[in-house]
């Protein structure tokens, strides 16, 4: 009971190390460009003037915005941080700090790289598919992707490296929904600096969290070992 007990501790403290890490990037870098798209919606939407007496009713909607921003990042990588800890013990364990970085860089690649390909992130106002289709495509990349990267890392066969291909491609093969042939006013390069954003944000967040794992979970073999 004490081991779980210790590997549910450490997993919550990385997970909220990438969740903060992710957060703050993100509302740094990368809600400036959610509302500056917003804006084009809203003026594709209201061609009329806006009324100017909510200016404080915005300010404080903006507060919400990073509240729920922070809240939801923080939650979602102690998820991926309890996800990343049962899975690198079932296959070995996290031993060192270069460990957690592998295991980080992993979670990255199928959780945010790979879906990206299909499914970039999207900003208010640019068109998208069924919210249902590209949820349920997303869930089924990434879980291809996950398994792909395991199976590659730790059978480290022929056949494996072949059914790890197989497992990448078959999301794609499948096809990411789109919707197509749909007019937005959101500028291409606001939406290419958008991608580029979350994927930076992401992929730090990850590394944070995975090198914070391995560094915890190592430090804590050692003091198990010395007693």
């Amino acid at each position: 009971m004490a081991y779980f007990q210790r590997l549910f501790f450490l997993a919550l403290l990385a997970g909220v190390v990438g969740g903060v890490i992710a957060s703050t990037l993100n509302i740094a870098i990368n809600v400036p460009s959610i509302m500056e798209a917003e804006a084009f919606e809203h003026a594709a939407e209201h061609q009329t003037a806006a009324d100017q007496a909510p200016h404080k009713h915005e300010q404080v909607s903006v507060l919400g915005r990073n509240l729920i921003t922070f809240a939801a990042m923080v939650l979602a990588f102690v998820g991926y941080a309890f996800l990343v800890s049962v899975v690198a013990e079932v296959s070995g364990g996290l031993r060192t700090w270069g460990s957690g970085l592998f295991w980080g860089m992993g979670g990255f690649l199928a959780f945010n790289l790979v879906p990206a390909i299909g499914l970039p992130p999207e900003l208010p106002g640019m068109p998208a598919a069924d919210l249902g289709q590209r949820q349920l495509w997303w869930l089924c990349c990434a879980c291809c992707t996950a398994g792909a990267l395991l199976l590659a890392a730790t059978v480290r066969k022929t056949a494996a490296y072949f059914a790890s291909l197989v497992l990448l491609a078959a999301p794609f093969l499948y096809g990411a929904p789109t919707a197509d042939g749909v007019a937005t006013l959101v500028p291409e390069e606001l939406q290419r600096h958008f991608v580029l954003g979350a994927l930076a944000a992401g992929l730090v967040a990850w590394v944070a969290m995975g090198v914070t794992l391995g560094v915890l979970r190592s430090g804590d073999r050692c003091r198990t070992v010395l007693g």
